[in-house]
This record gives C-alpha cells, sequence and structure tokens, in this order.
C-alpha cells in the first residue's frame, strides 16, 4: 500500500489500525482536533487600521491539516464552520452566521475550498516533494484570497481594486512565508520517517 498522506502513514503504521470501526474512531477524533486547532488559529490574531481582514494563523492551518490529513480536512473545516454558526466563539472576532456574511466571512469559506483542493493533492503524493508543496499551497491561498475578495466586493461597492488592498495586499508577504515554511517542513518530515 503506498502511503500518500501523513494521515495514512499515522493510521497504518502508527497505531497500525486494521478494521473499520478503529478507523472511523480514528477519523472522528482527527475531525474534531482539526477543527479545534482551526479555532484555535484563529485566535492567534491581530487587526490591520485600515482593513477589515484580521492577520491571522488560519490560512496557515488550513493549509497544513489538507496536506497531512487529506480530504479530511474538508471535514475539520465543515465542522469549524458549523461550530462558528451554532455560536461557539471559533470565529477571529466574533460567532453566527451573521459573520460568514460579513467582510471576512468570504475567506472562510474559502478554507473549505482549499482544504478540499489540497487534500486532494496531498491524497496523490504532493506533500513530498518542494516543488509539488509550493505549488499546492500557492493554489490554496489563491482560492481562499479569491472566496475572500468575491464577498469583500460587497463591502467596497464592488470596487475590484478597494477588496484586493484591504483583503490581499497587506497578507501577501506573511502568506509567502507561511507557504515557505510548509514548502520545507512537510516533504522534509518525509525524509525523516522513511
Amino acid at each position: 500500500m503506498v502511503l500518500q498522506t501523513y494521515s495514512d502513514y499515522f493510521a497504518t503504521r502508527i497505531l497500525k489500525i486494521n478494521s473499520q470501526f478503529k478507523q472511523l474512531l480514528y477519523d472522528v477524533s482527527v475531525v474534531i482536533l482539526g477543527s479545534v486547532l482551526l479555532a484555535l488559529s484563529s485566535k492567534i490574531n491581530f487587526v490591520l487600521p485600515f482593513t477589515y481582514v484580521p492577520v491571522t494563523m488560519q490560512t496557515f492551518a488550513v493549509l497544513f491539516l489538507s496536506m497531512l490529513f487529506g480530504r479530511k480536512a474538508v471535514y475539520m473545516v465543515m465542522l469549524y464552520i458549523v461550530e462558528g454558526i451554532m455560536g461557539l466563539p471559533v470565529f477571529a472576532k466574533g460567532a453566527g452566521l451573521g459573520y460568514l456574511l460579513g467582510p471576512t466571512g468570504g475567506y472562510i469559506l474559502g478554507f473549505f475550498a482549499a482544504s478540499y483542493i489540497c487534500g486532494l493533492y496531498a491524497e496523490y503524493g504532493y506533500s513530498k516533494s518542494f516543488v509539488k508543496t509550493f505549488f499546492v499551497m500557492l493554489v490554496g491561498n489563491l482560492l481562499i484570497y479569491t472566496c475572500g475578495v468575491t464577498i469583500l466586493l460587497f463591502y467596497t461597492s464592488f470596487s475590484l481594486l478597494k477588496a484586493l488592498m484591504l483583503g490581499v495586499i497587506p497578507f501577501i508577504l506573511g502568506d509567502i512565508l507561511k507557504i515557505f515554511v510548509l514548502t520545507f517542513v512537510l516533504p522534509t518530515g518525509w525524509k525523516l520517517i522513511k
């Protein structure tokens, strides 16, 4: 069996899961823990005075979880969103359905798209290569930006330039740093466990 994600490796080689019931327990556990990690990453934030969008560690967490767990990360993001809609304080600066309809809601919905696409690439073994990991991280980040800016347009009188200035430009350097960290860490991890 070719182990393409860290989750596969951990479940098969470390935990030696050999039944559907144990696999289900493992999957449910990692989804819950992933949603908790997303909530915690949202609390590592600071607000830039000129934009609605806070700087958080969420993009890092979403991309990291997607590459570790494959498309299981989609369920982590879904659970995280449901927790927020139910009023739990998991979002960076609030909770409830109204938060998703606010200026930063598009980024949270972008986490869903990024987790699916990045998770899919992870299941094809992309986390084992520096170049492929960098490509996947870039695609995931662009998906998050695209969804974020799409909603942000409603708050900028449909000015694309203003939406980019508020929701993308201030975050590029930080996101590039996050991408480089993940690009180094993920393939290096595979080299260490082989």
